[in-house]
């Protein structure tokens, strides 16, 4: 028992794909996976890990011109650092409490949000859902879907969460968001 615990696990089973660890974690939470993602001011990607309902740790960020390959992988090593309960970090509710927001650089939380396309992540069996939408919206329960099969490249994965971003970025130009 004690050398299953202490016992170093590879970072991946295969280089471009995550889902051999998803899968495993997912059996081993006995849950499903949440990560989160922000596109700030089209400059920034803001990658969060989950714990319970909240966004904890410190985020990925990469700029917007990085490479889907990157861009996949960091949504799936998010996806990885997922923890089913909520971690007590006693926050005290100030915006500057708030890592995603700490990672824009934005000046205030107003405009971080007004300028942020918010893309949530959550694994159904062998797919992960995306549900994009503006961080302010017209329409809350109004979003952007995409489903991916948990088992393609991370090239393929980062380049779906472009394609709902974008999608989700023609709804707020019709107004619908």
């Amino acid at each position: 028992m004690f050398r299953e615990i202490f016992r170093k696990k590879p970072e991946k089973v295969l280089h471009e794909h995550s889902f051999r660890e998803i899968i495993d974690l997912k059996k081993t939470l006995g849950t499903e996976l949440k990560a989160s993602l922000y596109l700030y001011k089209e400059e920034k990607f803001i990658i969060c890990s989950i714990a319970g309902f909240a966004e904890y740790g410190e985020p990925t960020v990469l700029d917007v011109n990085a490479a889907d390959a990157d861009i996949g992988l960091a949504l799936c090593d998010k996806l990885l650092k997922f923890k089913a309960k909520s971690i007590e970090l006693r926050p005290s509710g100030k915006l500057e409490d708030w890592p995603a927001y700490n990672a824009s650089g934005a000046k205030t939380g107003k405009s971080f949000e007004s300028n942020s396309m918010f893309v949530y992540f959550r694994t159904v069996n062998t797919v992960i859902n995306m549900d994009a939408a503006p961080r302010v919206s017209l329409e809350k329960s109004l979003k952007a879907h995409c489903s991916i099969p948990s088992g393609i490249t991370h090239s393929e994965i980062g380049r779906e969460i472009r394609k709902v971003i974008k999608a989700a970025n023609v709804l707020r130009q019709a107004k619908m968001l």
